[in-house]
């Protein structure tokens, strides 16, 4: 299961990338999120309670993390994004210490060091000289994605499916009335879209948002968090590899450097389990 969420995480970079060059991109997450909400929240309880907190979750996951992710992807290439998306995890480790109260630890501390220092690597490849902001989006993307893990962890026990369809009705509306005010001409996009755009879509909505997820979740749910997690590291390889194949997108000797240091730093941030420091009061 851990293996088939990677390779699906992998080739749907790929299949977003293909989608945006037909349909604009706050339309396309727009249609992928009212695409989700209709499948899952048949099935599905309304969580009273919960509803003014997932609407802020839509707002940071849907529109401010997918949203924005989706418009770099339609800027710049698949591989690059693929490894700068993975900042999500030191940035989920630097507010993990302030809300969780972690003690992030010398070895942990090196991997998100390494991480950024990556990234700086392949900002610096002279291919990417013209491509600074889309690079800052995805920068952005990966924050907010830090952002809502915080706010779904502070939501408490809520079904996979349940978190999902109803975060992604909130997302839908606000994702349409950017493509609204920003891609004037997104619904004659959409009459036009190829078959091949609509299969990219429907992998994205199907295999990554419902299958993907589903499995991922309940992996956590069941398995060692240190045996599961690394295996998404996989993901951007798979993405960078097919990116080269699927689209013939060049490699540099920058990129290639910076995306493996920016492995490495992952890789050690994911192998360390975060140590909470002793609270007032307790022993």
């Amino acid at each position: 299961m851990a293996l088939s969420v990677a390779i699906i995480w992998g080739i749907n970079m790929l299949t977003v990338k293909g989608a945006v060059s037909e349909i604009p991109p706050f339309m396309l997450t727009a249609i992928r999120f009212a695409s989700v909400a209709i499948l899952l929240i048949p099935f599905t309880r309304m969580p009273r309670g919960r509803m003014g907190r997932l609407a802020v979750i839509s707002l940071t996951f849907g529109s401010l993390h997918f949203g924005v992710l989706f418009f770099a992807l339609s800027m710049i290439d698949a591989g690059p994004v693929a490894i700068i998306v993975l900042l999500g995890v030191p940035f989920s480790s630097m507010l993990a210490t302030y809300f969780f109260n972690d003690r992030l630890g010398w070895k942990r501390l090196s991997g998100m060091t390494l991480a950024f220092v990556g990234v700086t690597i392949m900002f610096w490849d002279p291919t990417m000289t013209d491509l600074q902001l889309p690079l800052l989006l995805v920068v952005f993307a990966a924050f907010m994605w830090a952002v809502a893990n915080v706010m779904i962890k502070k939501l408490g026990d809520i079904d996979t499916f349940q978190l999902n369809g109803w975060m992604a009705l909130f997302a839908a509306p606000q994702l349409l009335l950017l493509s609204l005010v920003f891609e004037p001409e997104s619904f004659q996009a959409v009459r036009d879209a190829s078959w091949m755009a609509w299969a990219n879509l429907s992998f994205t909505v199907i295999m990554s948002s419902i299958v993907a997820y589903g499995f991922w979740y309940h992996l956590l749910k069941t398995q060692d968090v240190n045996a599961v997690v690394p295996w998404s590291l996989l993901a951007p390889v798979i993405s960078v590899l097919g990116s080269f194949v699927v689209f013939n997108e060049a490699f540099s000797m920058l990129k290639i450097i910076g995306g493996i240091v920016v492995l490495c730093g992952v890789t050690v941030i994911m192998l360390r389990k975060p140590v909470q420091r002793k609270t007032q009061g307790m022993d």
